[in-house]
């Protein structure tokens, strides 16, 4: 029986000594190794204090709990929120014929602020191109490792990747009145991508990876917030390109601001704890009730960057229109069929002219003018949906960088499964990130079409991360989007240069946001 006992206590001595560690600041983080020991991940790995009790609404503070050895081989906490992605997923499983059980519960906590490391070497001489996921959920849901968003298998292209958490709807956008001006007074979210970014910058060599080759990469509202700290003073350095899916107009456009942040605090306070609005108030709420009381008030509101006079000074579209582009090269790109599962499947044609107005505005009657060539409402509402929020502000942040002389590269994602989901979803709104990712659903059905794109945006992705640019030996050319011709690659069920899509209704739409923006 000692023997046995010894020799189990040896077996476990030799695991850990296998287990890849990092010394940071003279703690020791034991990771573990998957992928049949192929990459290296560390997960759970804090990068600022946990934001709780006075440090709720403040910006993110210096880890101070240092611990001699930390466990980083399971994932932490997600941000505080609700659960709307979750569902989704759910929904989503269901739609391609899974089961929503193949989603679990997910935990969350105001202490999340943490990322995830995955890497093929610890060898800090690697110097490889490192890229860093900003997840969406309208930036008030979502979760740094979405089963899509894994890098297990993208490490394996030689580059490191790193996922991060930041705070979320009530705790990461509000403002209030008592906090002192000399600290962030808002877009604490913000703050905290720019505390992980601050930690890439100090330890990722230690990974393995090239602090001065830092991509940001990012879906849905975490490209929508990639694309703000592009104009941030503080993020400046520590990144030096831009991977942007499925974003631009719908948050940018109607950024906040200090004032209409405070205000929505105080309204806020008045209903939670009446008579007293104070912030120590606030504070003493226990965040799961705080986050239930926001979403029955505001859980419809989108929360986008405020212009604070600290990340920004004035609108960012101004900012877009005067050129005031860092160096940092971007690839943009959006996807075919954004909105359709939002859209009632049975919406009629004045269904569709309601839809035009609430979007379109001023220009609803042009824009509806522009789709009556459809057979098919739904077809034509996604066509409106997905052009005002999501093609046509990236076509004018592409061509408005490249009239500024800066590198952008533009895709148009159309590929669409060949299950029953695929007939339904089409190309939807984050169909693309489990390509480069090449983190495929069990559910989906992935043929040798789906396994030959992921193997292209891989490599175009990876080779902008390392070089600046997407093309490289065996992938097919990749234009910049420029004048005369303004192509995009289209990523489907092939890949190849293409006019970019919906020339009129794009064309009005920068006609609308060059006289929004004159104003």
């Amino acid at each position: 029986m000692y023997r046995f006992l010894l020799l189990a206590i040896v077996l476990g001595l030799a695991a850990c000594e296998r287990a890849p560690s990092v010394v940071i600041d003279e703690e020791k983080l034991i990771g573990k190794y998957v992928e049949d020991g192929k990459v290296a991940a560390f997960l759970g790995v804090p990068f600022a204090e946990p934001p709780v009790g006075e440090l709720r609404w403040q910006g993110p503070q210096a880890l101070a709990t240092k611990v001699s050895r930390r466990d980083t081989t399971e994932f932490s906490a997600a941000c505080m929120q609700d659960m709307r992605i979750l569902d989704w997923y759910r929904d989503l499983a269901e739609t391609f014929g899974g089961s929503a059980d193949y989603y679990p519960d997910l935990d969350v906590s105001e202490d999340c602020l943490y990322l995830n490391v995955w890497t093929p070497t610890v060898d800090a001489t690697a110097g490889l191109p490192v890229m860093v996921w900003v997840h969406g959920g309208s930036n008030r849901s979502g979760w740094s490792y979405e089963p899509n968003y894994r890098g297990h298998k993208l490490a394996q292209q030689d580059v490191v990747v790193v996922s991060v958490a930041y705070r979320q709807g009530v705790f990461g956008f509000l403002s209030h009145p008592e906090l002192p001006a000399d600290e962030p007074l808002a877009n604490f979210a913000y703050w905290d991508l720019i505390a992980s970014l601050q930690w890439v910058q100090d330890n990722i060599e230690l990974f393995g990876g090239d602090p001065d080759r830092v991509t940001m990469f990012g879906e849905s509202a975490g490209a929508q917030d990639i694309l703000a700290l592009m104009f941030a003073e503080p993020a400046k350095g520590l990144f030096h390109r831009a991977i942007l899916e499925s974003t631009a107009g719908f948050g940018i456009e109607r950024m906040s601001s200090i004032d209409n942040e405070q205000a929505r605090m105080q309204e806020f306070a008045k209903r939670v704890s009446p008579g007293n609005t104070s912030l120590a108030a606030l504070r003493a709420l226990p965040a799961q009730e705080l986050l239930q009381r926001y979403e029955a008030n505001f859980g419809d509101y989108y929360h986008s960057p405020s212009v604070d006079g600290q990340l920004f000074d004035k609108p960012l579209w101004e900012s877009v229109r005067a050129a005031e582009f860092p160096n940092v090269a971007v690839v943009i790109g959006s996807n075919q069929d954004e909105w359709r599962e939002s859209i009632p499947a049975d919406i009629s044609w004045d269904g569709v002219a309601d839809l035009a107005a609430s979007e379109w505005h001023d220009d609803a009657a042009d824009a509806l003018e522009l789709v009556q060539d459809e057979q098919d409402p739904l077809r034509a509402a996604d066509r409106l949906s997905t052009a005002k929020s999501m093609l046509c502000p990236s076509q004018a942040f592409a061509r408005h960088m490249s009239a500024a002389g800066k590198d952008a590269w533009m895709y148009y994602f159309t590929r669409v499964r060949e299950d029953q989901g695929g007939a339904k979803m089409r190309a939807f709104h984050g169909a693309e990130y489990a390509y480069p990712f090449d983190t495929h659903d069990a559910y989906m059905t992935t043929n040798a079409t789906d396994r030959a794109l992921t193997r292209a945006m891989q490599s175009y992705w990876v080779s902008f991360a390392a070089t600046g640019n997407p093309n490289s030996e065996g992938t097919t050319d990749w234009p910049r989007y420029a004048a005369p011709d303004f192509l995009v690659q289209e990523l489907g069920d092939e890949v190849f240069s293409a006019a970019a899509p919906e020339p009129e209704l794009c064309a009005l739409f920068e006609e609308g946001l060059a006289a929004r923006t004159a104003n």
